[in-house]
């Protein structure tokens, strides 16, 4: 069952990768209602941007991972979401009058996308095994 899993994510991880990267885009530059999670907790958004990027790092990690030589994936793929994450914020201050470009939301993606590299590291040595 497992292997099954394991085929059909990696036939179709390239495709998630890129729908999870057009659903990222299209949530920063549209006016996407408040949600209230009923957590009081501050600044809750950052936790939101996180999590969206530790899991659009996580997808294109396995994405890539036997696309590209081991010292282009460890530089190149982060390094590359951390810049997508700075656009999009930049973006979203020049395009839209509805959202602010935010230094934090940048620090809370490219942190997302740290955490999931090394938590990535960890899972594959575990997946390769299945």
């Amino acid at each position: 069952m497992l292997q099954d899993i394991k085929r059909l994510w990696e036939r179709n991880a390239l495709l998630l990768a890129i729908l999870a990267t057009i659903v990222i885009a299209v949530l920063s530059l549209t006016s996407v209602p408040k949600i209230s999670l009923g957590l009081n907790i501050k600044s809750s958004d950052k936790y939101l941007h996180f999590i969206a990027y530790f899991v659009l790092a996580f997808v294109w990690y396995f994405a890539l991972k036997d696309r590209l030589k081991k010292k282009v994936f460890k530089i190149f793929v982060p390094l590359g979401l951390i810049v997508y994450g700075i656009i999009l914020e930049g973006l979203q201050g020049g395009l839209t009058t509805y959202r602010t470009a935010d230094i934090y939301d940048a620090l809370a993606n490219a942190a997302g996308i740290i955490v999931s590299f090394f938590i990535f590291g960890r899972i594959r040595k575990w997946y390769r095994a299945i």
